[in-house]
C-alpha cells in the first residue's frame, strides 16, 4: 500500500468513528504513520481529502463489480450481479460503507466529485436505461431510480449489520427480487 492510499485508509477510518469536526488532519497523520507533509503533498484540505476517499471507494465498488458484468447475461442476471456485489463489498469493507452512509449525500462532496462517481458506473447505468429502452426497467426519470437502488442497498446493509447477522443468500436473494419487482414493468 502506498502512502496515499495509507492516509486514505486511515482518514475514512477515523472520519467514520469521529466524524469531520474530530479528526484533525494531525490525527490522519498520526494515524497514518506519516508527517504533515507528506498529507498536504496529496490532499491540500480536509474537504479535498474527503472527496478523494468517495473516489477511492467509488473506484473500489466499480472493480468489483466489473467482474459480475456479463455482456451475455440477461438483464435481470446481470441486475442480480451489479446488486449482489454491491452489498457483498459493503460486508467485505464495513468501513467503506460506513463512509459511503454518512458521506454519500453530504454537501462536503462536490458536484465535480459526484459527476466522476457517477462516470465510474457507466456499465450499471447502461444496464438501466438498457431495460428502461427494452420496456423492462419501468420508465422514470434516471437519477430517481439510481437514487432508489442506492437506497436500499443502504437500508438493507444497515439492517442485516444492526441485526447482526452475516451478507445471508437467502436474505439477499429475496432482498433483490423485491428490489427487482420494484424496478422491473
Amino acid at each position: 500500500m502506498d502512502k496515499k492510499e495509507q492516509i486514505i485508509k486511515a482518514a475514512m477510518k477515523l472520519l467514520t468513528e469521529r466524524g469531520v469536526q474530530a479528526t484533525p488532519m494531525s490525527a490522519v497523520a498520526k494515524a497514518a504513520n506519516t508527517g504533515m507533509g507528506t498529507i498536504y503533498n496529496y490532499f491540500a484540505t480536509k474537504e479535498e481529502l474527503i472527496n478523494e476517499i468517495y473516489l477511492y471507494i467509488k473506484r473500489s465498488e466499480v472493480h468489483l463489480i466489473a467482474k459480475t458484468m456479463d455482456a451475455d447475461s440477461s438483464l435481470k442476471a446481470s441486475f442480480f450481479g451489479f446488486y449482489g456485489a454491491m452489498v457483498g463489498f459493503y460486508f467485505k469493507y464495513p468501513e467503506s460503507f460506513a463512509f459511503m452512509d454518512q458521506f454519500h449525500s453530504s454537501p462536503i462532496i462536490t458536484e465535480t466529485t459526484r459527476a466522476t462517481g457517477q462516470q465510474d458506473f457507466l456499465p450499471v447505468i447502461s444496464l438501466v436505461q438498457q431495460g428502461q429502452k427494452d420496456g423492462i426497467i419501468k420508465e422514470m426519470e434516471l437519477d430517481a431510480l439510481l437514487h432508489f437502488l442506492a437506497g436500499t442497498i443502504t437500508t438493507y446493509v444497515r439492517w442485516m449489520q444492526a441485526s447482526g447477522k452475516e451478507n445471508d443468500p437467502v436474505y439477499l436473494e429475496r432482498q433483490m427480487r423485491l428490489v427487482w419487482d420494484a424496478i422491473k414493468e
